[in-house]
This record gives structure tokens, sequence and C-alpha cells, in this order.
């Protein structure tokens, strides 16, 4: 049994002790604690109060400006550059480059006088777990303060707003609101099942509208599913099956040799849309024999639009095909479509132009190839065909008739009036006649030079319009007559070179 002057001197030994506890518990300062994994119920949070471990002041790292190995029982402050040393596997520490450590020495001094690092964490169970006042040795205030901050959070992220500034419940409100606005996928499916709704593909179409022409006897109906046909095979593969399920057989050959000319029209449309730009078709359309089709197309009367849609389906079959351009001169091709220029009167000239576009295309398509496609091209001499075919004259005479347009007639009376050419220049007319001749001056410019006199009148006319355009709000009217007066210009100067040598 211990005597009673025992106990009053453990106590008053006790005493320094306690109360430096108490003094560090209410500084609510943090120790370094190592990182160890959480239980599922427990959360992380970094806070202001204390728990202690065992650190060993005397085991404290003493940084130089010299890198040295971190021993395992070292302490380790912060403020240093820390560093794995790759060849020995050690950590290495120092001071920072311009640090004289005063910092750091300061922390090691309080270190030693407090007892701890100030750093650390704290660990919060969750409510599922035994709380620390049931615990022994629980700390009632420190519970009390991690619960409170718990619930704090929770109820923080319970506020959180959507992007909107909708709150959870309204979501969910809202989100129920909506769901009885709208049928299940359940119900659709059944409503579809019902009707009997089945997805057919391109292939089954073609099959079916194909069907259906062959069985249709009315013109009307025809053209209709003509024009079915046309939309489906603007698609490069659509093409291929329709022509790969005799489609250029069965469908535009027979409609060529229709009576009707709308029927005429819409297999013209539906040839050229499927040919353009597609090889395989291409040659589909040659071994049914189309191209000759298509010549004796373009000799028809041109008021009723079937000679303009030939030359349309014509372009778009020869176009980029060399074996097509060597078919179509072989079968005297070219002869037909200059023929169409011994047509005089303004009717005829839209159908001239679309076949001055053609030429001016094969023109520009061989000036431009390379490699062996320029080899395939240059097997037929399109240019010497286009000297002895009579084209030059025929080009130059269509710029004098592109020269007016018909439609204005008090314009053109008002100009004869004031002794200036009575012709009113048709701007677009102008320029795909002037682009066909800038192709085509190496074979035609003794023909050319006689067009010189109105190409001067035309340059001239253009410069006029464009120095009037320049002052108006619109720029558009301006660049346009500037081009076209350069286009005939250029023209101009190419016509003499080629006359001086």
């Amino acid at each position: 049994m211990k005597s009673p002057f025992s106990c009053v001197l453990l106590v008053m030994l006790a005493s320094p002790i306690l109360r430096a506890e108490a003094q560090d518990t209410k500084n609510h300062q943090l120790v370094f604690v190592e990182d160890v994994e959480p239980d599922d119920d427990e959360a992380l949070v970094e806070e202001e109060f204390t728990i202690e471990k065992p650190v060993n002041v005397n085991n404290v790292f003493i940084p130089t400006h010299e890198w040295q190995t971190i021993k395992p029982d070292h302490t380790v402050l912060p403020g240093l550059h820390i560093r794995m040393n790759l060849q020995t596997g050690l950590k290495e520490a120092k001071l920072i480059d311009g640090d004289d450590g005063t910092n750091y020495f300061k922390a090691l001094e309080k270190f030693r006088k407090t007892g701890h690092t100030g750093i650390g964490k704290a660990v919060v169970p969750s409510s599922n777990v035994e709380s620390a006042d049931d615990s022994p040795g629980g700390n009632p205030r420190d519970v009390e303060r991690e619960e409170m901050l718990r619930e704090n959070i929770m109820e923080a992220l319970k506020n959180i707003k959507s992007e909107d500034g909708k709150s959870p419940e309204e979501l969910s409100l809202e989100a129920a609101e909506a769901k009885k606005k709208f049928r299940s996928y359940e119900d659709l499916k059944k409503d579809f099942s019902e009707i009997n709704l089945v997805m057919e593909t391109d292939s089954e179409i073609l099959t079916k509208v194909i069907s259906q022409y062959q069985t249709s006897d009315s013109d009307d109906q025809k053209a209709t599913l003509l024009e079915d046909l046309e939309y489906l095979v603007h698609q490069f593969d659509n093409a291929i099956t329709f022509a790969d399920m005799g489609g250029l057989e069965s469908i535009v050959k027979p409609a060529l040799n229709s009576s009707s000319s709308t029927v005429k029209q819409g297999a013209l449309h539906l040839l050229g849309s499927a040919v353009q730009s597609n090889p395989k078709v291409q040659i589909a359309a040659l071994e049914a024999g189309l191209l000759q089709t298509l010549i004796r197309a373009v000799t028809q009367d041109p008021k009723d639009g079937v000679s303009r849609k030939a030359i349309y389906a014509l372009s778009c079959l020869v176009r980029g095909f060399p074996y097509g351009q060597q078919v179509l001169v072989q079968h005297g091709g070219l002869e037909v479509l200059r023929k169409v220029f011994d047509h005089k009167d303004w009717q005829s000239i839209p159908l001239q132009l679309k076949i001055v576009s053609l030429l001016h295309d094969l023109l520009v398509e061989r000036a431009e190839a390379e490699g062996e496609r320029l080899e395939q091209l240059n097997r037929l001499d399109f240019s010497e065909q286009l000297a002895i075919g009579g084209w030059c004259p025929a080009v130059s005479s269509l710029l004098t008739a592109a020269s007016f347009d018909r439609r204005d007639r008090r314009y053109d009376m008002g100009a004869a009036l004031r002794n200036e050419m009575p012709l009113r220049p048709d701007h677009d007319t102008v320029d795909k006649v002037v682009s066909a001749m800038d192709s085509m001056v190496e074979v035609c410019r003794y023909h050319f030079n006689e067009a010189l006199p109105l190409l001067r009148h035309l340059a001239n006319t253009y410069d006029d319009l464009a120095y009037k355009e320049q002052f108006q709000d619109d720029d558009g009217g301006y660049g346009l007559f500037k081009g076209l007066a350069e286009m005939i210009q250029k023209l101009i100067k190419n016509i003499n070179v080629k006359a001086e040598l």
C-alpha cells in the first residue's frame, strides 16, 4: 500500500504533463500520420484537431544544400527538395535552391518544443460505425464535432443545383411529368407490330418500283415511277444495283422508244443520273447501245425538251470516260451534234450552248489529264476532229447569236437609234462561248480572227459596265463584268499571238 505522500507526489508530477497535453489539444494542431487505407465505412476529412502519434525528435532529417540520403527512421519536415535516386533506389533530400533553411529550422525548433510536426489527417467514422464516445478513451467533443461536420457535408450535397439551377427534387418531379407525356418503348413496339411496319432496303425498293413500272399502263404513272427511280440512283451503289438488275434494258431503253415526250424526258434524266461519274454503269450503258439512242434523240425537235435532256444524259455518259468519247466519235456523234448549229432560230440557242459546254469540258479534261488517263485520251485526236468537222465557225457564229437578248426590244431599238450595235449581251451565254473559244483557240485561230471585232466590242462594253457598277452598293455586278472583260481580253491576246506565229 502506497503512502499518501507518494500519491501526492505522483499527482504533482503528472500535472505538468496533463497541462501540456491540454494546451496542445487547445491549439488544434495536426500531426503527421502514415497513409493508411480507410475502411469502406470511413471518410477522410482534413481538420484542425490533434491525433497524436509518437515521433522521435532526435531522428529529424537535417538538410544542407547537398543531396543526402533519407534513412527509414528519419522524420522529414515540409519545405525540402526530395528526389528518388534511380541508381540506389533511395530517397534523397536537400534545401530548395535559393533557400537558406530559415523556415525549415524554425519548423524544427517548433517541433522540438511541441513534440509534433504540425501536419496530419483525421478519420471521421460514418454513422453505421460505433461512435468514439462508446469506445474506450473516446473524446466526446471530437466525436460531436466530427458528426456536425458530416451532417454539414451531407446537407451541402443535397443542396447542389444542376446546370439550369434546379435541385435534385425538382429534377425528379420534372422527369416524372415528362414521362407521362410520352409513350414507353414497349407501347411503340406494340403499335408498330399491329400496323405491320416493315423497313425496306434500297435494293428492295428498286425491285418494287421496277415491277410497278413494268405492269403500269399509264404514261403519267410511268413518269412518276421514273422520277422515283431517278431519286434512288443518285446514290452510287444504287445506280450499280439498278444496272445489275437490268434496269437499263428493261426500263430506260423501252422508255426512250415511248411515244410520250414526258416518259422520254424522265428516262433521259434517269439515265444521266445513273451514269454520272459511275464507270461501271457507263460501261453497262454502252453495252446496252444507249449512246447511239442518245445521239438520235439530240436531233429531235428542241421545242419538246427531249433533245436538251438527251444532251444532259450524253454529257454525263462521256465526261471522264475516254472509251465513251471514242465510241461517240466512231458512231458519228460529233457530226450529229454539229448539225444542231445549222438551226438559226433563237429557240435552238439553249441546246447549242449545252453542246458548246460539253466540248469545252472535254477539251479541259484533256488539258488537265496526266499519266494513264492522258494516254487514253491521246488515242483519239479530238482537236483534229473539231478542226475538220466545222466546229470553229459554228462556235464563233454562236458568239454573234449570244450577244443579244431579244426579250428586251426597247433596248435594242434605242441602241439602233443611237447608232450603237443593236445587240444586248446575254452575260451567261457570252461566258460559255468565250470559254469554249479559249479552249479551241489552238485549232481555230484563223476562224476566230473573223470574230475579233465583235470580241473587242464586247470587251469594251463589259469594261464600261464594270466602271459604272463600281459606284453601286452591290459589288456583284462589278465582279461579273470585270471578269468577263478580262476573259475576253485574254482570248483576244491568244488569238493575236497565234495569228502572228
